[in-house]
């Protein structure tokens, strides 16, 4: 069975795009701010990173997942289609900078990964597919866009297995969602903590703020 999250962020951060966007390109760093992540590390031979998650689930045992990502970073020219279509989505009342270019940071998962022996069946390997989208305001701050979607594959033992698969799911894609609303708190409050921001404003369903 398949389970999808998906979580949304917007923050406005106290610093030009130059300095957002190298703060932002820093893989090891940007991971790390996730409490559930245990391990993050970059495979030079493969040019990827891995990471290793692990959350409980509602009986407290523990739930792995590995993901194998490749980070890329473009430009999007000033003016364009796709800078106006992220600036629109920007909530915070200040106008966006249109002449001047975006940055986009992409994690895709990776087309080739190492081979890896999973011994228990409390492991596994999942796909992600996030964007990190910066764009320079008129107040010379940079806004910020995170989305991300992350998916996993269970399989479903007993007695689970016995339950309507639909209902599983539905179920299983709220509780993933909402884990990854808490963990992107969790890591917008650690930006605070190293740049001075505004109170991040989360898109995602459940979970509270973090305040500044």
């Amino acid at each position: 069975m398949e389970v999808v999250g998906k979580s949304q962020a917007l923050v406005t951060l106290e610093s030009c795009l130059q300095d957002s966007s190298i703060y932002f390109s820093d893989h090891e760093k940007i991971i790390k701010c996730n409490p559930y992540c245990k391990n993050v590390s970059y495979l030079t031979e493969l040019d990827i990173f891995q990471w290793t998650f692990e959350v409980e689930d509602p009986r407290n045992n523990p739930i792995v997942a590995i993901f194998f990502v490749k980070q890329t970073e473009e430009l999007v020219p000033a003016g364009s289609d796709t800078l106006i279509k992220f600036t629109e989505q920007n909530t915070n009342g200040v106008a966006p900078d249109l002449n001047q270019p975006g940055r986009k940071i992409r994690w895709r998962s990776a087309e080739t990964i190492p081979e890896l022996t999973i011994e228990n069946n409390h492991t596994f390997i999942g796909q992600s597919d996030s964007d990190i989208f910066l764009h320079h305001q008129e107040d010379n701050r940079t806004a910020v866009h995170f989305e991300t979607q992350i998916s996993l594959d269970f399989t479903l033992s007993f007695p689970l297995n016995l339950m309507p698969e639909n209902f599983l799911k539905y179920m299983s894609e709220k509780i993933m969602s909402s884990i990854m609303q808490q963990a992107t708190e969790s890591m917008l409050c650690k930006v605070q903590a190293d740049i001075c921001c505004t109170e991040p404003d989360i898109k995602a369903e459940g979970g509270t703020h973090c305040n500044s």
